[in-house]
């Protein structure tokens, strides 16, 4: 079977414009016809991706130490009212290959791992006033889990139980501290007698 009379549309990018044209092409086989919408597909990834490559140079240029970022907490460690970012310092700035990483510090510590620029979020505007004061020789290290746990819970001193009672007495951490259990606590058990 020859495909010499057929005429197959193919998606290609026109003088890197954001429009893609419909171009009408007589192949002779199928052969040729793929490896031409795999270059095209492949010419317009490597142009997509060294375009967010440049986008990453550019932010983490725009960040420096002691500039406010926020690393989004995720859904695990907090409630549906709770904050979704964790605020933090740049304490150090270093430049491995060709990747920036960052050294962030938190008000409970400084975080154990290090963070590229696409986990950062720009709060320079936002940056809470007690993070500003923080020094941050005297923090100890502290994972990001914990360090997002005591964040979100922090007007109830991290507090979270995992009860297999109701949770009225005080031997509920969560009780003998007088705060209510939360959705974190006792998950798998649901309601109990200390919830509001």
């Amino acid at each position: 079977m020859s495909f010499k009379n057929i005429y197959i549309p193919v998606v290609a990018e026109v003088n890197d414009s954001p429009f893609f044209l419909v171009k009408l092409l007589a192949c002779e086989n199928v052969l040729s016809l793929a490896t031409l919408i795999a270059d095209s597909y492949l010419n317009i990834a490597n142009k997509k991706r060294k375009e967010y490559d440049a986008h990453l140079k550019t932010k983490s240029e725009l960040l420096n130490i002691n500039d406010c970022v926020g690393v989004s907490i995720n859904t695990v460690d907090r409630t549906n009212t709770d904050a979704k970012l964790l605020p933090c310092l740049i304490i150090s700035k270093e430049k491995k290959n060709d990747d920036i990483t960052f050294r962030l510090a938190c008000k409970f510590g400084k975080l154990q791992n290090s963070y590229t620029v696409e986990s950062l979020i720009d709060l320079k505007e936002a940056c809470p006033a007690d993070l500003k004061a923080i020094d941050v020789e005297e923090l100890e290290d502290i994972s990001f889990i914990e360090a997002c746990k005591l964040y979100v819970r922090s007007a109830v001193n991290g507090v979270t139980c995992d009860c297999k009672s109701q949770c009225a007495t005080k031997h509920c951490p969560c009780k003998k501290s007088n705060v209510a259990c939360s959705t974190k606590c006792h998950s798998k058990r649901g309601q109990c007698k200390n919830m509001q």
